[in-house]
């Protein structure tokens, strides 16, 4: 059974990892024919995945005091082999001298693979207006 503990620390630990801006360390977190749905498009498989982190990242190249972090995270179920979580994302920095602050909505499910968990879907939006 996944624990909610569980999902908690896995959802913290690849936030930590993503700070490093490097997909290397993310790959065995993510699943092979994951879909990740951004504002921006969609992408379905790991090396999908990757561009669209890699775009992320090289556009925020500027941003000074960058935090990317996790709130309000509800694991909405859970069982041997998934879970399902939701969560508010925060994104904070500073760019051309102005502090900034960006909080949206996401989805995380999570599967069990070979002992480990990884993100076969995640889905984050904007609040609505």
């Amino acid at each position: 059974m996944i624990t909610e503990d569980e999902v908690r620390e896995f959802l913290h630990r690849f936030e930590q990892l993503a700070a490093e801006k490097d997909f290397d360390l993310l790959e065995n977190h993510v699943h092979e024919n994951a879909f990740f749905r951004f504002n921006d498009g969609d992408f379905r498989g790991r090396a999908a995945v990757r561009r669209a982190f890699q775009k992320t990242w090289n556009g925020s190249a500027n941003v000074k005091n960058e935090k990317y972090f996790l709130t309000d995270i509800d694991v909405l179920s859970a069982d041997q082999n998934s879970a399902t979580a939701t969560y508010t994302y925060n994104w904070e920095g500073q760019f051309d001298g102005q502090t900034f602050t960006i909080k949206g909505r996401g989805t995380r499910v999570v599967v069990r693979v070979n002992g480990e968990l990884q993100i076969i879907h995640e889905h984050l939006s904007r609040f609505p207006e």
